[in-house]
């Protein structure tokens, strides 16, 4: 069943059309199986990878290149399906991270981001599950100008009152899911997402991520 879900999962991915929601009976009930799923969705597109992307709450999937973008191009809010935004960061590694590291790996560059999701599912996920298996929501990852890395202290999503943003710890699930996934080579991204400031895409216009110290970033949706 997990290999039928995958592949309504990697059709709509190609296709654009989405995938209905799964029976009760058929449904995926624990993050090991929708992580599964995502590996085989993978898989079946022939996508590497090119690092991992956590959220806030507690969604890890993979990160893929294509879907990587600079501010400054328009992007139709149709690509992106039952959509939200939420401020992000993008880290790129200055070394490679293996199973066995333990301490804190030298980094390269940190980026200003907004974290643009979205979903395969007809109805949007009925659940974490179903978010995990459809590649944790990934969408477009929009980024800014990359600085020197020193983690910002605060967030903010368009007009929003900054909050403050847990950065190290959030930075410490990426380094444990990469490690667990069997590491990362240099030049490798983290995508951290904050979501608990995220907010839906209803419709066309500008989106902005405010990041203290580090940058604005911003998509225009049409």
């Amino acid at each position: 069943m997990m290999g039928s879900i995958a592949s309504s999962l990697a059709e709509a991915w190609e296709s654009g059309q989405p995938v209905a929601p799964l029976a009760a009976d058929h449904a995926l009930t624990s993050l090991d199986a929708a992580e599964t799923v995502a590996g085989e969705v993978l898989a079946k597109l022939a996508l590497a990878p090119c690092g991992i992307r956590v959220t806030q709450s507690g969604l890890v999937g993979a990160m893929l290149p294509g879907r990587i973008m600079a501010q400054g191009r328009p992007l139709p809010l149709a690509v992106l399906p039952h959509g939200r935004a939420a401020p992000a960061l993008l880290v790129v590694l200055a070394e490679a991270i293996t199973e066995s590291d333990t301490g804190m790996p030298a980094l390269a560059q940190l980026h200003p981001a907004l974290d643009l999701s979205a979903s395969r599912w007809r109805d949007g996920p009925a659940n974490m599950f179903a978010a995990a298996a459809d590649l944790a929501g990934l969408g477009q990852v929009v980024i800014g100008k990359g600085k020197a890395p020193s983690w910002p202290s605060s967030c903010a999503l368009g007009p929003h009152r900054a909050r403050r943003a847990e950065v190290g710890a959030l930075f410490e699930t990426a380094l444990r899911a990469a490690r667990e996934a069997g590491g990362l080579p240099l030049g490798a991204v983290l995508v951290l997402v904050f979501d608990s400031a995220a907010e839906a895409l209803a419709a066309p216009g500008p989106v902005t991520a405010h990041w203290t110290g580090l940058g604005v970033v911003s998509a225009e949706l049409r």
